[in-house]
């Protein structure tokens, strides 16, 4: 889509014919056929574009509560961050009056900033997205709060702002990339446009290497939503707090200071606890497990246990029903036994095929239990679970 067949689509003649394209119900297997249904009411370059938008709008609704309302390309929305996290993230912009949005895409973040009570200037190079971006703010009712800029960030002149918001892209193509210093535009050319200890947030790859982002003098925030890692973000100046962050929406957070060093492995007991990846991924396992009073069950293995059971936002908890070295058909004879004939399983720290393990046990029982498969003080173990809610 253009950014003419896009203006097309916000007259009277484009507003029916996305009317007509929800109607169809497109799917992506099914484009073809829902275009020569809907080209019939409307011109071949206003079916397409409308199709595209109620498609990606479907994929968008996981995302946004006004899906139905927005307007995304696709690299835009695969991009953009949930209304949850980019809603958590703005929360820490509430303090500071006129705030930059560099690389805006869709303009979510933007939305969610200006909702916080900023002045928010928006910037992208495509003159389709800041255009899509506009509109998706006037849907929100803040469109009086963001300016929308088409500009290049690496070479203009930024207006003046009290902090800023970074989120450049992370694709070219089908080609991603992890390293910061490979987005376009590179988050170091982007960060060299501000002074020492400006207030700047850098939304970067979850699943970024180590190194990559340590060389950032930034406090390092990964957020999980629904059990899923989302997203990490980089915390400049005044924003840093501490050096590693872990955020399980819709409010709990988890942070240090320390280098952290793992509790010796214990032998499994009672609990077993599976921490959250953000948790995992902030390097945050040792101070959960000082909360949990828990212990891992073997090195560099991000298993817990321990002898009681501690609620928590940061793991999921089950109660051990029983642990024991890994062999298929003495595990097979336990579930059996049991009744079970259902198992979640979760793998950590073992190359053991799960699709095989579960063709070997031939379950038939009416429970439901979880099967987890790894390292226990230096050997291969089955733990079959109970989920504690």
């Amino acid at each position: 889509m253009d950014l003419v067949a896009f203006r097309e689509l916000l007259s009277p003649v484009g507003q029916a014919a996305l009317a007509d394209a929800a109607a169809l119900a497109p799917t992506e297997a099914g484009f073809l056929a829902a275009f020569e249904k809907l080209r019939k009411r409307h011109p071949a370059e206003i079916a397409r574009a409308a199709l595209e938008i109620v498609l990606l709008r479907t994929r968008a609704k996981n995302k946004h509560a006004l899906a139905d309302h927005l307007f995304f390309t696709r690299e835009s929305l695969e991009q953009s961050s949930s209304e949850a996290v980019s809603r958590h993230r703005a929360g820490r912009f509430r303090d500071y009056r006129n705030v930059l949005d560099l690389c805006c895409g869709a303009g979510i973040d933007a939305i969610q900033l200006s909702r916080e009570g900023c002045q928010v200037t928006a910037i992208d190079t495509d003159p389709l997205r800041v255009a899509m971006a506009e509109t998706n703010a006037a849907a929100y009712g803040v469109g009086d709060r963001v300016k929308f800029v088409c500009g290049d960030v690496q070479s203009m002149e930024l207006p003046s702002a009290d902090a800023a918001f970074v989120d450049p892209s992370r694709r070219s193509g089908d080609r991603r990339f992890l390293d910061p210093n490979r987005y376009l535009p590179p988050l170091a050319t982007v960060l060299e446009r501000f002074p020492a200890h400006f207030p700047v947030a850098a939304k970067i790859a979850p699943g970024v290497p180590r190194r990559d982002f340590e060389r950032f003098d930034a406090e390092v925030e990964f957020i999980s939503s629904g059990g899923e890692l989302k997203e990490c973000v980089l915390w400049f100046g005044p924003f840093r707090t501490t050096q590693r962050r872990a955020t399980v929406l819709p409010h709990d957070t988890i942070a240090s200071n320390e280098v952290l060093v793992a509790p010796p492995p214990a032998a499994i007991g009672e609990f077993i606890y599976d921490p959250d990846s953000s948790v995992i991924r902030a390097g945050l396992v040792p101070l959960l497990a000082r909360q949990l009073e828990a212990a891992p069950v073997d090195y560099g293995v991000a298993i817990l246990t321990g002898s009681r059971v501690v609620r928590t936002s940061f793991a999921d908890a089950y109660r051990v029903e029983r642990a024991a070295p890994f062999h298929a058909g003495t595990l097979r004879g336990y579930l059996s036994e049991q009744n079970v004939g259902r198992l979640t399983v979760l793998k950590r720290a073992v190359a053991i095929d799960a699709n095989e393990v579960l063709k070997k046990l031939k379950l038939a029982g009416g429970k439901h239990r979880h099967l987890i498969l790894t390292r226990s003080l230096g050997r291969v173990v089955a733990i079959v679970a109970e989920s504690i809610l």
